[in-house]
C-alpha cells in the first residue's frame, strides 16, 4: 500500500491535479471567516497525534476491561498504528510540500500527501465503531459509522481550510484509512464470538431457528 501511495502521489504532483488542488485551497483561504477559523481548529485537534493516541489508549483499556479479551484491543492498536506507519512512510517517499498559502496554526510534519489526520479519523473512530458494533449490534455500528464518516469529512475540510492539505491529500487519506481499517478487521475479526453476540441478534437467530425446526 505504501508503494501505491508513492505512485499515486507522484502522479498527482506531476499532473494537472496539482494546479487544480491549489485553486481550491486558494478559494478556501479567500473565504475564511472568524467562526470557521475557530470551528476548524477544534475539528482538526481531535485528529491530531496526541489526542488520537490518548483516545486510542483509553479505548484499548476499555475494550480489554469490557470484553475480558485482548482481540478488540489489539485490533484497535493495529488499525491506528498501521495507518500511522503507512502515512509516515508514504509522506517521506512522496515529499509533497504544503500548500503555499498562509496556514492557520502550526503543524509538525512538513509533507502534505497523504493526510494523516483524515486517515487517523477513519481508523480510530471507525475502529471504535466496529468494536462497539461487534458487541452491541448493527444499530450501534451504523450509528457510530455514520458519525465517523461525518467527522472525517469535517476533518478533511478543516485541514484544507486551514491551509495544510490539498483535496487530493485528503482523498488519499480516506483511501489509506479505509483500506487499512478493512485489512485490520479481516486480520483480527470477528471481534466477538457467536455466543457473545448482542442479545437482540441472538434472540432473533434463536427465533428463526425455532421457526425452521417447526
Amino acid at each position: 500500500m505504501i508503494l501505491v501511495m508513492w505512485g499515486a502521489g507522484f502522479a498527482v504532483v506531476h499532473s494537472r491535479i496539482d494546479a487544480w488542488d491549489l485553486r481550491q485551497i486558494e478559494w478556501l483561504v479567500d473565504h475564511r471567516t472568524p467562526w470557521l477559523d475557530r470551528a476548524t481548529q477544534w475539528a482538526t485537534y481531535l485528529a491530531e497525534t496526541i489526542p488520537v493516541l490518548t483516545i486510542l489508549l483509553i479505548a484499548i483499556i476499555v475494550a480489554r476491561w469490557w470484553t475480558h479479551r485482548w482481540r478488540a484491543s489489539v485490533f484497535l492498536a493495529l488499525a491506528v498504528g498501521g495507518e500511522k506507519l503507512i502515512y509516515l512512510l508514504s509522506s517521506l517517499l512522496v515529499r509533497r510540500d504544503r500548500p503555499p498559502v498562509p496556514g492557520l496554526g502550526s503543524t509538525y510534519a512538513t509533507s502534505s500527501f497523504p493526510s494523516g489526520h483524515v486517515g487517523s479519523a477513519i481508523t480510530l473512530y471507525g475502529g471504535i465503531a466496529l468494536a462497539v458494533g461487534a458487541w452491541h449490534g448493527r444499530k450501534y455500528l451504523v450509528a457510530l459509522m455514520s458519525v465517523m464518516v461525518a467527522f472525517t469529512a469535517i476533518v478533511a475540510f478543516s485541514r484544507m481550510y486551514r491551509g495544510f492539505h490539498y483535496p487530493s491529500d485528503c482523498v488519499a487519506g480516506v483511501l489509506v484509512g479505509g483500506v487499512w481499517l478493512t485489512v485490520a478487521m479481516r486480520v483480527m475479526g470477528p471481534l466477538a464470538t457467536p455466543h457473545e453476540a448482542p442479545p437482540a441478534e441472538t434472540e432473533t437467530a434463536s427465533a428463526r431457528h425455532s421457526l425452521a425446526a417447526g
